[in-house]
């Protein structure tokens, strides 16, 4: 692939992380939250000193390569992701008065963290990231982001998936937002 990054073996990877909605909650069903993500994933690509190599918005949580440069800690682009687009959606919920979310954000918020200043969490904690070091797990990864949505039934074709980065890797299309190629 032209302009791709190859995965290097010194302490610089790329990291696949998963980011799920608290008890499951089918945010990403909304459109305008599914713009939340792509916006701020744009964002940390553009402004937080990140290279997004791949991405999948699903209903109820995202998955993402992220391959944060030198001196940059991956923990500190994810706190500012989840807390900017935690937010973001609840602000959302709130202005289309989404009860079922506004509830479970709620809910969520006084099982975990009640001393909060916030008075919901999106997000449950951690994000699970995995060092991509080596060409196969890379495209192990590539696969599983691509093919989630397909997996999930939300579509036959994983191409017709809107909110992913497969018409990049598959197609050569350019998608919102732009990613940075892995060559495996």
């Amino acid at each position: 692939m032209a302009g791709g990054y190859r995965i290097f073996s010194d302490e610089n990877y790329p990291y696949f992380v998963t980011c799920t909605i608290v008890h499951w909650l089918p945010v990403f069903k909304e459109t305008t939250c599914c713009q939340i993500v792509l916006d701020s994933l744009a964002y940390l690509r553009e402004h937080k000193h990140t290279r997004l190599n791949a991405f999948v918005v699903m209903p109820t949580h995202i998955h993402a390569i992220l391959w944060p440069e030198e001196n940059t800690k991956l923990s500190d682009v994810l706190r500012d992701f989840k807390r900017f687009t935690s937010r973001a959606i609840s602000r959302q919920a709130a202005k289309t008065e989404n009860q079922t979310l506004l509830a479970g954000f709620r809910k969520a918020r006084l099982h975990n963290r009640a001393s909060d200043v916030s008075q919901y969490q999106v997000w449950q904690e951690g994000s699970h990231p995995e060092a991509i070091f080596s060409l196969k797990f890379a495209q192990q990864k590539l696969d599983y982001i691509h093919e989630n949505p397909a997996r999930a039934g939300l579509v036959s074709d994983p191409v017709d998936w809107p909110y992913s980065s497969v018409r990049a890797y598959w197609l050569g299309e350019t998608v919102y937002p732009t990613v940075d190629l892995l060559e495996t």
